[in-house]
């Protein structure tokens, strides 16, 4: 609660300091490659989109012959982080149940046609991300979002590369090197608050 406290305090400081530049709506896909696999005989790089081959839902019933059932796992992919979720082994009406049940849900099915592949996409951070993500730079001012903290270097998304002579003369000081030991972000609310203010420190952004 007191880190949350801190860091609003910071932002109110450095926004009302740049807010003649105005906002920067940010639409890019940040998506960070670190994985949570709670299926241990499967990883993420075997489940990737490339791997399978996307169907409609009407063309479920050609996967499976008469009482067969089919492994099936849920992909989970976070704004930060991804996980797979192994159910139990599902029929035709199971299956056909499920994607009814989630019609937001990808659905597929790998070359062998002995995995069904549910891929489901969410604004949040994955439970992995929710306590280990830290927001930081590195020597070069390049802000990443890091698997701990950032002298650990397990860099996961790398966004941009910060002007830092310009923020280190808007910051409070002392917060250049909070900034560079690592802000803890623990929720998908923190993420975009710190992202969308460090946006607007771009090198691309302000001159130098």
């Amino acid at each position: 609660m007191m880190q949350k406290s801190v860091w609003r305090k910071i932002k109110q400081k450095i926004r009302r300091k740049v807010k003649r530049y105005g906002s920067l709506a940010w639409n890019a896909t940040l998506l960070a490659i670190v994985t949570c696999t709670i299926s241990a005989s499967l990883s993420i790089e075997i489940v990737r989109a490339e791997q399978f081959e996307p169907v409609q839902h009407e063309e479920v019933s050609q996967w499976f012959k008469p009482g067969q059932k089919l492994r099936t796992i849920v992909h989970r992919i976070y704004v930060c982080g991804e996980e797979i979720v192994e159910l139990d082994k599902l029929g035709y009406e199971d299956v056909v149940m499920l994607a009814g049940q989630n019609p937001h849900w990808r659905i597929s099915v790998d070359q062998a046609h002995t995995l069904i592949r549910f891929e489901e996409h969410l604004n949040d951070l994955s439970p992995h991300c929710k306590g280990n993500a830290f927001f930081g730079i590195d020597e070069e001012g390049l802000f990443s979002l890091y698997d701990g903290v950032p002298a650990g270097e397990k860099v996961m998304k790398t966004f941009f590369q910060l002007n830092l002579p310009y923020l280190e003369s808007r910051l409070p000081e002392g917060e250049l090197e909070h900034l560079q030991s690592g802000i803890r972000v623990r929720d998908i609310e923190e993420y975009d608050s710190v992202l969308a203010t460090f946006n607007e420190f771009r090198l691309d952004r302000i001159s130098q």
